[in-house]
């Protein structure tokens, strides 16, 4: 494409968190300008193209590529839909979009794991918490997990065909969220987890959370057809079954022998990697405690600030994605792609960008596109042939 494309404008200033409104005043232009910009009704100046792209720091053949070819968004699962700003909720989304991108370009050389998820009768009440409690059974007998804590949700998702990234988020309300995608007629589905908690324990529920909405939900209409009060049954319901799926009901309950200890609850969560909160709300769930043994136990915890940052959390090795780091350190060492080659390629498939922004979305330590570095990790890959 010879000529500046105004729809990658809008993607770029979208992706950099930006209203029109905002890029205007940073460029010098009104935000008629911008509008007129992103629909192709006019073209900036050289000197405003100039300060577009070093503001919103995209490479100038970014904006003279054609449109991108559209992935299909069946649905994003965000917290507080309702609540967070509408240029917050489009930023998290474009840049997902681009971690499918980069997935899709590298699926050209790797054999990656495929969607594995346990089916479910659509016609089930999710309103029965027990069914909830079934449900989270029946995905940990179908993955083989038997009644096991689990460590890395993070990795067991990756294992199981779910695209996993952590972005630093910047937004409270957004602290991790699910992107359903339609590629060749099959569902992806990209989990995108915030970097902001630095707590192993908070993010496997987080991961669970999402891996709830990925079984319970995947029937469902759009979310913004539904309302407040049925967008918040539908995290209700993954909260659910992050706690069963994490802390299996019948096993659980049975380690339960100092409930009103919040010292117990220590050793616990060294055995089971969940915070002592979720912990505490799940054996009021199972009947363990009753509800004003509950808000005592909370009120111990604000008063010892675990709220906060509870015991343990600053001990334990924060969870990292793994296919990613893998992918291009496996490119790199086999000498197929350099660094550099790796930001070029992706750049051709239809994304330029600076290799530090493809680093942040793949959650690759910095300089990874520009030096090598050998990776030690666990998820098993093939080159395709």
């Amino acid at each position: 494409m010879n000529n500046f494309n105004g729809k990658r404008l809008k993607l770029a200033r979208i992706y950099r968190n930006m209203t029109a409104s905002e890029l205007a005043e940073k460029i010098g232009v009104s935000r008629q300008a911008v509008l007129q910009y992103e629909k192709n009704e006019s073209n900036p100046k050289l000197e405003t193209e100039f300060t577009i792209i070093t503001t919103l720091h995209f490479p100038r053949d970014f904006f003279y590529m054609d449109d991108l070819d559209k992935i299909p968004v069946e649905n994003t699962f965000f917290r507080a839909l309702s609540s967070t700003k509408k240029i917050d909720l489009q930023t998290q989304e474009e840049k997902t979009r681009f971690i499918i991108y980069i997935y899709e370009f590298l699926n050209n050389y790797f054999n990656y794991p495929q969607l594995d998820l346990p089916e479910i009768d659509i016609d089930i009440d999710l309103n029965n918490k027990e069914n909830i409690e079934d449900i989270a059974m029946k995905a940990r007998n179908y993955w083989g997990l038997g009644n096991q804590p689990i460590e890395n949700m993070v990795n067991l998702l990756e294992n199981k065909g779910i695209i996993v990234s952590t972005l630093n988020l910047y937004n409270k309300k957004i602290d991790a969220f699910t992107q359903v995608h339609e590629i060749n007629n099959k569902e992806k589905y990209c989990v995108v987890l915030s970097n902001d908690k630095q707590s192993v324990a908070r993010r496997n529920f987080d991961a669970a959370h999402e891996l709830g909405h990925i079984i319970l939900h995947k029937n469902i209409g759009r979310l913004e057809d539904l309302s407040s009060e049925e967008q918040k049954k539908l995290e209700d319901q993954a909260n659910a079954f992050a706690a069963a799926f994490l802390l299996p009901k019948n096993v659980f309950f049975n380690e339960l022998n100092e409930p009103l200890n919040l010292e117990f609850y220590k050793e616990l969560k060294k055995k089971w990697k969940v915070s002592i909160a979720a912990m505490v709300m799940r054996t009021r769930q199972l009947g363990r405690i009753n509800n004003s043994q509950y808000i005592e136990l909370v009120k111990s915890m604000n008063y010892r600030k675990w709220r906060i940052r509870e015991p343990l959390d600053n001990q334990w090795k924060l969870q990292e994605t793994i296919l990613f780091k893998k992918s291009i350190d496996m490119l790199k060492n086999s000498n197929i792609l350099s660094g550099s080659q790796i930001v070029y390629e992706i750049g051709k498939f239809g994304i330029p960008m600076y290799s530090e922004d493809i680093e942040e979305l793949l959650d690759l330590e910095q300089g990874s596109l520009s030096e090598k570095k050998k990776l030690n990790n666990n998820i098993i890959l093939q080159f395709k042939s």
